[in-house]
């Protein structure tokens, strides 16, 4: 196992991450960071906060494959909380070769430009669901290659 201390995006840059907080019992969470802005987030999760932005560095899945010798992928579990079109852009060739993945999914913009599940899955046409875990207008969905 190799740590790599990188966020997945559509370029090989830095960029701005928006990490997140909580309010009383959830002070310590964590789990909502994004390289996306938040937007009805923080309406429709008042609870939690987000802290000013920090620098990050980004790569390109392509590219962080390669770096990495990764020819295939059996599963990619994709936790980008509103940045999933941006994995996709940048990750083009290893998804051809990538068999599973497994993502989060809001149908309401909790990030700007966040895209809902339909977009999401017009962006990766050789990929069907197999299963969605639903949770009203979010959810998790896993989806397949069909093309491997």
């Amino acid at each position: 196992m190799r740590l790599s201390e990188v966020a997945i995006s559509d370029r090989n840059a830095r960029i701005e991450f928006h990490p997140s907080n909580g309010n009383d019992s959830a002070k310590e969470w964590d789990l909502s960071g994004s390289i996306r802005r938040p937007k009805n987030h923080l309406s429709e999760y008042e609870w939690v906060r987000f802290d000013p932005p920090i620098s990050v560095e980004t790569r390109r899945l392509d590219d962080w494959c390669s770096e990495a010798g990764l020819e295939n992928i059996d599963l990619i579990w994709m936790d980008v909380q509103g940045a999933e079109a941006d994995v996709i852009a940048g990750g083009n060739q290893i998804l051809m070769r990538t068999r599973y993945i497994y993502t989060e999914y809001s149908d309401h913009e909790l990030y700007e430009r966040q895209l809902p599940l339909r977009a999401v899955l017009e962006l990766l046409p050789s990929f069907q669901m197999v299963v969605e875990y639903p949770r009203g207008v979010e959810g998790d969905v896993l989806l397949k290659n069909t093309s491997l």
